[in-house]
Formats: C-alpha cells, structure tokens, sequence
C-alpha cells in the first residue's frame, strides 16, 4: 500500500491546508525520520488575525501565501527535508497529482475540499483494482472539540460515510426572539447587523464601529452584559466563526500524524482497527476512538457505485 511510485524509506506525505491545524502537522511531520517529502496546498494568504495560533508565520508575513511561508520556514530550518508549496484550489489538481503520494493528511476547516479528495481517492483505488490505495488523515477542529478520521479507500468508511457526523452549520434562533426578547449578546449582534444596519461594511473600520456602538446601546436596552463585545467578536458572529484553540489543533494534529506512524509501521489492522477518534477538551480532556462502519448505501464507496 504504501509502495505508490516510491520506496518505503522515500515516504512523501501531502498536507491539505496550512492553517493553524495544517501548521501543526507539518510541525510534526519534521519529527518523522520516514518522511523525506511534505507537499503542502493552500490558496490563502496570512491575515493578521492568524499570528495567534498559526505558529510559522509573523508580522512581516501578513499578506503573503501560507503555503510558501510555511514551506519556507520549514525549509530553512530541517534541511533533511524538502517542503514543496502549492498555492491554488487543491480542486483543480488532476488525479495523477495525488498518485504520488503515501499519505494525505487534512488541517482543513472546509466541506467540499475534503468530499473531493475522498471521491477522487476511492476513484483511484477502484480504478487501479487496488495497486493505488492512499490512506486520507482528515483531522478537524471546532473550538474545544476536535476528530480524526482515518481513511483507508475502498477499506475503511470513507469521509462521504460519516458526513452526517458534522456539527450543525448554523444555529437556528427564531427571529421574533432575536427582535423582541434577546437573551445574549449574540442575538443583540444579530439583530443589529441583520435587521438594523444590513448596508454597513464589515470590511470597514468605521461600519464596524458603528456596529459596535448599536450593539452597546442594544444591550444595555434589554440589560445584556456586554463583556465579551468587541469588534472582533461581532465580526465572529456575522461570519459564524468559532474562534480556532491552539491546543485542540495541537492535539488533533498529534493523533493524525500518530495514525501516520502506525500505518507506515503495519501496526494496526486496516480493516477492523477503530478508524475515527474524537477529542473533547470543553470539561477537562476526553478521547474516545472507534470503528465507524461504512455504509452500504454510500453515494461514493459502496460497491454498488465502484463503477
């Protein structure tokens, strides 16, 4: 399996995303004397509010893409090895680009990404009758919860399998009780943004400050503390931002190149060894693994669609 165009002492790894998560594996990445190569794909550039969490990058970096930055940092540091940076939608790349590869590992925080090198690497699987099986690490993160899932093509579940897994997008709050009998200072934030001020700019300093002053004399109408209000936090719960931990990414970046060592080193059985791994840090710190079955009916590997 891990034999893909290279020898297992040869072993290249692609890194889907160099955000904070996708910093802290190809951190760990670094540790493992097997890994000769890491690619690493992201279309984003460094935005100031990365620095806190997002460890290779700084000041002088704002603006510039991530994947080069990370690589480059990388690079100058570990010279036994080679980091090579791609930065352009990972959608665009043909199949035979992830042919050559041992492994791909996720720091994605995107849906549709991730569908697409699932789909594309089942593809591959069933296409080569099995002489191409890349197993696909999707670690995630939300706050202080996080997973992994460890996907073995054609072997184990699939990410299309365990998608009805994902928390809810969006919450759903009536909107008579946002206008009439806010609770939270989220709901003033929505309020104000929504039905209020819909024009203002969030892009734009003075629009957010004027957000900033509606929401104070909002909160302060219905005695809501306002605390935590910012505008940073308004600009959180316009967009449905979940603010990123650096120890979640910490951990789950952890136990994905984890299931990286134990692959590479034939440690688990592929087939009935627990293939996703939860992580919650909201009450102390829980981890519980498990075997997530596939499902027969799967729209992308279910024998039934193989063809």
């Amino acid at each position: 399996m891990l034999d893909n165009k290279a020898t297992k002492m040869d072993c290249k790894i692609l890194v889907l995303g160099a955000g904070g998560l996708g910093c802290e594996i190809l951190k760990n990445l670094t540790m493992l004397s097997f890994v000769k190569q890491v690619h690493i794909v992201d279309m984003d550039t460094i935005e100031l509010t990365n620095l806190n969490r997002q460890f290779l990058f700084r000041d002088a970096d704002i603006g510039k893409p991530k994947a080069q930055v990370a690589a480059r940092y990388v690079n100058s540091r570990f010279p036994q090895l080679e980091v090579v940076a791609h930065v352009q939608d990972l959608t665009t790349l043909p199949p035979s680009f992830y042919e050559g590869f041992q492994f791909i590992v996720s720091g994605l925080d995107a849906i549709e990404p991730r569908r697409f090198i699932n789909e594309t690497l089942v593809k591959l699987t069933w296409e080569s009758n099995y002489e191409i099986c890349i197993p696909f690490i999707d670690g995630g993160t939300e706050g202080l919860k996080g997973h992994v899932k460890t996907i073995i093509p054609g072997i184990t579940a699939c990410w299309e399998c365990s998608i009805d897994t994902l928390p809810s997008q969006q919450d759903t709050v009536p909107m008579c009780t946002i206008a009439n009998n806010p609770r939270c200072i989220e709901h003033v934030v929505e309020y104000v943004s929504t039905i209020q001020y819909p024009e203002l700019d969030i892009e734009s300093t003075a629009d957010m400050q004027l957000l900033l002053e509606k929401c104070y004399e909002r909160a302060i109408q219905f005695s809501i503390s306002t605390k935590e209000l910012s505008t940073g936090f308004i600009l959180g719960i316009i967009k449905s931002i979940i603010p990123s931990v650096s120890t979640t990414n910490a951990m789950v970046a952890a136990t994905c190149c984890t299931q990286v060592v134990k692959i590479y080193n034939d440690l688990i059985d592929l087939e009935n060894d627990n293939n996703f791994t939860l992580i919650n840090c909201s009450e102390g710190c829980f981890m519980y693994s498990f075997k997530f079955e596939r499902l027969p009916d799967c729209a992308v590997c279910s024998k039934d669609n193989s063809n």
